[in-house]
């Protein structure tokens, strides 16, 4: 594996394929607002009330907000920047970079739960990021009806490899 340092020598510049903006909204701003809501509402309510008491009706909200958390979760650590760089697959976060030999991807993918707006990249070999990774192309709210953003990424591949 080799960081993005090693690979500097590289006369092409690094393109960035996700949304800077996108990516810190979804990955950070979200979860913590979802958060600060699935743990602030019920600290009110025991505030306010001395206790918390579900009433059978509500069962079904509690359990579809507890399932949202971990999935909300799961995705935002799986959710990275995405970019080239000659013949390496950029992958970032706000702790860590990686560049990753084009060779070490086994597919990239459309999401079929947000087609169009999110991209799935699945790596043949263990990286720093794991076997999978998601990022957001830039404006994919706009342009994701109309786009197949996971097909640039496979020219670039098909063309580099």
């Amino acid at each position: 594996m080799q960081s993005q340092s090693d690979c500097a020598g590289d006369t092409e510049s690094a393109t960035w394929l996700s949304g800077p903006i996108l990516t810190f909204l979804n990955k950070v701003i979200v979860p913590a607002l979802w958060l600060c809501f699935a743990i602030g509402m019920p600290a009110w309510i025991l505030t306010t009330t001395g206790s918390i008491a579900l009433g059978r009706d509500f069962y079904f909200v509690t359990g579809f907000a507890a399932v949202a958390t971990v999935l909300l979760s799961w995705f935002s650590v799986h959710l990275q920047l995405v970019g080239y760089q000659g013949r390496y697959l950029l992958v970032a976060n706000y702790w860590k970079k990686a560049a990753i030999p084009f060779q070490q991807v086994e597919a990239v993918e459309s999401v079929w739960w947000y087609r169009g707006r999110l991209v799935r990249i699945r790596f043949n070999q263990p990286t720093p990021f794991g076997s999978l990774v998601y990022y957001m192309p830039k404006w994919a709210p706009f342009r994701g009806m109309f786009s197949a953003p996971e097909k640039e990424l496979q020219s670039i591949l098909a063309s580099r490899t």
